[in-house]
């Protein structure tokens, strides 16, 4: 069975809460390649594909609505919460959840212990304190996630914590998480010399930090609720990294409807590691994930010029002449982004 979160409707829309699959293997979890399709009126909603990896984590898609129906929309999620994987279906209990669709920073943060048994039937208290701020701007995203837990136990005859539809206080959880997710979407209109046989494709830089355990981030990016990209960051340390796109066809007549999301988390399995263990990871990428170029090509894969582009939103995006300027663009972003830290 594939492992993963999914969103899954909930009666109560003050607290959400996410389909879990249980994972094939405790140390082989497959990561999901999400692919948006943009719903007008709808929202967003996000498909998704697997992709194996060695990383004990787990992805979590949201599908968030909208009463308007619009051409370009900015939001952000930050959830905290608990799964157990022994009761696939029941998702995440999400104790702390903000979300916003206004352009607002979303924050939540969780500070709570369980009681339970470990594996060998004694006695223990685990700790888990998670903190999730995200925010969104047309062509710049914020995440950042962190998350610690003190004493993890696991045993497979602790009572369920979160059933999927309530908590109960005397039951541990084995999947902890803190998830924040940053979106937008626009539509562009590209004009100039554009006729048929162009296509385009999407620099983004990425810039931040991210250490410890289980944490992860993600960028996924689609045009015209095709199946688009998705791109991981698992690195350790200072990241300072470019992501480009595939290409994808326009003209200047038709126009392109592009939907962003970019998350970062921290994810303990508490089946995964060793009774009385301690674990803390950070993935602070609030220093952003910009876009940072578009590169026009014609059907030849030459550089393009003499093109323009507008948006919905009124964000005015940078082109890229050529490929050249596509490290000269995401050097200078890095350089910025250097300097603000000072």
């Amino acid at each position: 069975m594939n492992s993963g979160f999914f969103c899954s409707t909930n009666p109560n829309p003050d607290k959400p809460f996410y389909e879990f699959f249980t994972p094939s293997s405790l140390h082989s979890l497959q990561l999901a390649r999400w692919i948006f399709t943009k719903r007008r009126g709808r929202g967003i909603h996000i498909v998704k594909q697997n992709k194996k990896t060695l990383i004990c984590t787990a992805i979590v898609a949201l599908t968030i609505t909208s009463a308007n129906a619009q051409a370009y929309d900015v939001w952000s999620t930050s959830i905290v919460g608990v799964a157990n994987a022994s009761l696939p279906g029941t998702g995440i209990g999400t104790i702390a959840f903000d979300s916003h669709n206004d352009g607002s920073t979303s924050f939540a943060t969780l500070n709570q212990s369980w009681t339970g048994l470990n594996g060998t039937g004694q006695s223990q208290t685990m700790n888990f304190q998670g903190t999730t701020i995200a925010s969104s701007n047309f062509g710049q995203l914020h995440c950042y996630t962190d998350g610690t837990v003190t004493n993890s136990y696991y045993n497979a005859n602790n009572s369920v914590y979160w059933d999927g539809s309530s908590y109960n206080p005397s039951g541990s959880p084995d999947v902890l998480v803190s998830l924040g997710f940053a979106g937008f979407n626009d539509t562009l209109h590209y004009g100039g010399t554009l006729q048929f046989g162009y296509k385009a494709r999407y620099i983004f830089h990425l810039d931040g930090f991210q250490s410890g355990f289980g944490t992860l981030a993600d960028l996924a990016f689609n045009v015209d609720g095709n199946p688009g990209d998705s791109f991981f960051e698992t690195g350790q340390g200072n990241i300072n990294t470019t992501w480009v796109t595939q290409t994808y066809e326009i003209n200047g007549i038709t126009p392109q409807n592009i939907s962003v999301q970019f998350s970062t988390q921290f994810v303990h399995n508490t089946f995964e590691v060793a009774d009385g263990s301690s674990t803390s990871g950070i993935s602070d990428f609030s220093s952003t994930l910009n876009l940072v170029g578009i590169e026009v090509l014609d059907a030849n894969d030459n550089p393009v010029t003499g093109w323009t582009v507008s948006s919905e939103s009124g964000t005015v995006y940078q082109a890229v002449p050529e490929p050249a300027s596509i490290f000269a663009i995401t050097a200078l972003a890095a350089l910025v982004s250097k300097r603000r830290k000072k």
